[in-house]
């Protein structure tokens, strides 16, 4: 029987551990990286109308002339005069009565402006970075699902590149002014068309 020294016994176990450790980290890696799921809740609506929708994200007006944010998930359906209908399939005007949804995201809608900007960049997922006529660089969320409106044709937010000009309808919610120097807005919000995508601002940014 071959004699096997003590050193190199542990040179070898040595060895098959060195090898076995990128495995170890890979299975390690893989079996830990599990997507957070959404979380949804219950939402009523009663005698609204859709003011502005882009992808799965629909702002409406309610009864009382508040204007509600909504982001639904990409399976929710709609119904409207009795037909199932998908969010990205409803029109500015529509009126919503009596109906049952679900809402991954639910906010307050304090300002609504019409931009038109220029791509600073994009940043994935859904991210981009504009500069606009007053040279301001802010930071806006596309909605999930939704096309950019750039020189009048619909393009993907990941076809996005520097240069590109933006036409868009720009929303604010009770979030940002939270972590602004804004508080509340009075009287009631203006909301003229909307003309180009609908996004949600996020923030000032750097260039």
């Amino acid at each position: 029987m071959p004699i096997v020294h003590a050193r190199h016994l542990t040179h070898r176990v040595a060895t098959v551990l060195l090898l076995g450790a990128p495995l170890l980290l890979a299975q390690q890696t893989t079996t830990t990286t599990t997507a957070p799921q959404g979380i949804t809740k219950d939402v009523q609506v009663e005698n609204s109308t859709v003011l502005y929708i882009s992808g799965d994200t629909i702002v409406l007006r309610n009864a009382a002339g508040g204007l509600q944010l909504l982001d639904l998930p990409a399976d929710e359906t709609i119904s409207v005069n009795g037909q199932p209908v998908a969010p990205r399939d409803l029109k500015p005007g529509t009126t919503l009565t009596h109906v049952h949804m679900r809402s991954l995201q639910t906010s307050t809608v304090t300002n609504v402006t019409q931009i038109d900007g220029t791509v600073m960049r994009f940043i994935t997922p859904n991210s981009v970075i504009l500069r606009l006529g007053d040279n301001t660089v802010d930071r806006f969320t596309i909605p999930p699902h939704a096309n950019i409106q750039v020189d009048g044709r619909d393009v993907r937010p990941s076809d996005l590149r520097p240069g590109m000009r933006v036409s868009a309808t720009v929303v604010r919610t009770n979030e940002q002014h939270t972590h602004s120097n804004q508080t509340s807005v009075s009287g009631a919000v203006a909301t003229p068309p909307q003309r180009g995508t609908l996004l949600i601002f996020a923030g000032p940014a750097k260039e």
